[in-house]
């Protein structure tokens, strides 16, 4: 996903500064379409969606430039899950790489955290309520849902991804989830 030119290093914590001006990557349409369709989530206080595209297509990339746009900017915290480590970081690093101000315009910072097993992650003790956008393993934190719990508390609204959707009627999965 790093550009030789732009590399972030993915570390398990800390806070996001945006960067000035305008992100150098300009979406393909497909990933502005799928964008636009986002949009519908705002129109109600309950909704879910998928973001379907093909093996390479920029979900990630999509789904994070959305969620900096519409949620991060709005102070909405997010709980990003996924199953493998490398997913993980790619999240992190889409997140961090792609914070313009332009995209974020009303924040000066935002707070992310990395949790799973992998000693290069955090641990889930160490979620913070300040954190704004929790990257976890779908393991660890279904193992701590009261570190979750805590974190949510008091919170109307939340962001729920789960990476490669297909999972998410998994035990676990549905355990966060509920």
């Amino acid at each position: 996903m790093s550009s030789k030119s732009e590399y972030i290093e993915v570390r398990s914590s800390g806070e996001v500064f945006p960067k000035n001006g305008s992100n150098t990557r300009t979406p393909y349409e497909h990933q502005k379409q799928a964008m636009n369709n986002l949009d519908c989530i705002n129109d109600s206080s309950s909704y879910s969606t998928l973001v379907v595209l093909p093996t390479g297509g920029g979900k990630t990339y999509t789904a994070s430039m959305w969620l900096l746009k519409n949620a991060i900017d709005n102070k909405k915290k997010i709980l990003w899950i996924a199953h493998r480590q490398m997913l993980l970081d790619q999240a992190a690093e889409s997140f961090q790489k792609f914070a313009y101000t332009e995209v974020i315009p009303h924040i000066s910072s935002f707070r992310f955290r990395i949790v799973s097993g992998a000693t290069s992650h955090d641990r889930a003790i160490n979620i913070d309520k300040t954190d704004n956008l929790l990257i976890v393993s779908k393991d660890s934190i279904g193992r701590n849902l009261s570190n979750l719990d805590k974190w949510l508390a008091g919170e109307n609204e939340l962001y729920l991804i789960v990476d490669e959707a297909h999972h998410s009627t998994a035990k676990t999965y549905r355990k966060v989830i509920d």
